[in-house]
């Protein structure tokens, strides 16, 4: 996506599928990996195209900088997966969605019929995710027949989840394309997504598995944009109502397709600019310019003797404000007045760190936002001084503080312009030749008399049907005898 200052840089977006490729640009983006397909903690695939590494390549075109946690609940060389697979990766999220600063989900499984909104066993995971405001995009489904679906996939359908349809892009939906008036969210272009690995060859991708992806992404730079200029994240109706604000109507069908630079724009001009500029005061011509600086850090603690860790902000040495940090990971934002078209120096003092009663104190900085840019503890911009802030003893940036160090984030004066900074380019997607792998328009075509014997309100972990995916043109196939199939959608 281009002209955007948000990269989601920072932050991490949580992909459910059939694991990663190291052929596709995701392993320097991986913070953490499991397999609840076979129990392990290797989530890659040995099929280099396989579905997750191109749902999470399409993720990262959009949003480059995101951390990726790759949950796997896909077996090698198969196409289902189990609903209790399912449930436990998002049983993970829940638990540590506050610890990798996780902001979204995405969930590219389609299964069963939906006509109206639903709970299913992963209800309650979804309703705490909802509650933590990380937003769960869900691909509708592909099984359309000829532009008159009223359905959606099982998971797109709780109340919870962001449901997305397939959109031809243009205005337009392909007949294949699942939505219904009551259930569907947003649309996103699901067709013809051309998709380059590393090796430069191309990959073409249909369905609303490549949908929900561009929703992700686009949760990713809302939130990350929310965050920086309002200090707290979207909820999921309010990130719905400025994207359906900010869409384009699909004309004749009442659906909308999503905006992300629409979104991003309005985001900012309902919570203005990160950076506000002042001017020289006239009644002293010399006197310099000054801006605002919106400072956000993210950070939690460990306890000693009952007292949580503790840090000063500081700017260019001047005290700006403190915190208090819990055990929990949470966004802590100031303000500060400074020099306009200058760079500055944002420092983090830890300064009580203490052992007492066995217990050791530390505190733990997850990043550092500067009006809108955010710094990860590890970035090469970010120095750790230990003791003193002295400039002795200076080592790269870490996450844990201790010794009563300072990080010290040392920011680019472009961010402290008296104009707003110029937005950055987000590279696009390079296109190259068609080689080959469309994933069928058909693929996700099945068999629906399975789902008319379903007794959905009895599901039980291990009655959950297996959620059948189709990967480049595999059709999807069905067994009377199980209560439902999906697949990828």
């Amino acid at each position: 996506m281009a002209n955007s200052t948000y990269t989601g840089r920072g932050e991490t977006v949580v992909v459910i599928d059939s694991g990663w490729s190291p052929t596709w640009e995701a392993a320097s983006r991986i913070v953490y990996q499991h397999d609840y397909a076979n129990n392990d903690a290797d989530a890659r695939n040995p099929n280099a195209d396989t579905h997750g590494a191109l749902v999470t390549s399409s993720i990262l075109s959009q949003a480059p900088d995101l951390n990726i946690v790759a949950l796997k609940v896909i077996p090698d060389n198969t196409s289902t997966a189990s609903g209790s697979a399912i449930e436990q990766a998002l049983q993970w999220v829940v638990a540590h969605a506050s610890d990798y600063n996780v902001v979204g989900v995405n969930l590219s499984l389609a299964g069963g019929s939906a006509t109206s909104e639903m709970t299913t066993l992963l209800s309650d995971e979804l309703a705490s995710l909802a509650a933590k405001r990380v937003l769960v995009s869900a691909a509708a489904g592909n099984a359309g027949q000829n532009g008159t679906a009223t359905d959606v996939s099982y998971f797109a359908a709780d109340h919870n989840t962001i449901c997305v349809s397939a959109s031809g892009g243009d205005g337009t939906m392909p007949g294949w394309a699942q939505r219904n008036p009551g259930i569907t969210d947003l649309c996103a272009d699901g067709t013809d997504i051309r998709l380059t690995d590393l090796a430069g060859r191309t990959v073409t991708a249909n369905g609303s598995s490549f949908s929900a992806p561009s929703v992700t992404a686009a949760v990713a730079l809302a939130q990350q944009e929310a965050i920086a200029l309002r200090g707290s994240a979207l909820t999921q109706d309010e990130f719905l109502s400025l994207a359906r604000q900010t869409g384009t109507p699909i004309a004749g069908t009442g659906y909308t397709d999503l905006n992300t630079q629409a979104l991003l724009a309005k985001i900012g001009q309902l919570y203005g600019t990160t950076a506000t500029p002042t001017v020289p005061d006239p009644t002293h011509p010399g006197a310099p310019a000054t801006t605002a600086a919106a400072i956000l850090v993210n950070a939690k603690g460990t306890a000693a003797a009952g007292v949580n860790a503790h840090f000063t902000l500081l700017v260019d040495g001047q005290a700006v404000g403190s915190a208090t940090v819990g055990t929990a990971a949470k966004t802590y934002a100031f303000t500060a007045t400074v020099s306009a078209d200058s760079a500055h120096k944002v420092q983090i003092q830890y300064d009580n760190d203490g052992f007492a009663g066995g217990q050791d104190r530390n505190l733990f900085v997850n990043s550092v936002s500067v009006n809108g840019h955010s710094y990860a503890a590890t970035d090469a911009a970010v120095t750790y001084d230990k003791g003193a802030l002295d400039g002795h003893d200076v080592v790269k940036g870490q996450s844990g503080l201790w010794w009563n160090g300072t990080l010290v984030v040392a920011a680019d004066k472009s961010l402290f312009g008296v104009q707003a900074p110029a937005q950055a380019q987000v590279a696009e997607l390079q296109a190259g030749d068609l080689l080959g792998h469309a994933v069928s328009a058909n693929a996700a075509t099945y068999g629906t008399d399975a789902y008319e014997t379903a007794d959905v309100a009895g599901w039980t972990p291990d009655l959950l049907p297996a959620f059948q995916y189709a990967d480049h043109g595999l059709h999807a196939w069905h067994d009377a005898h199980d209560m439902a199939h999906g697949m990828a959608a």
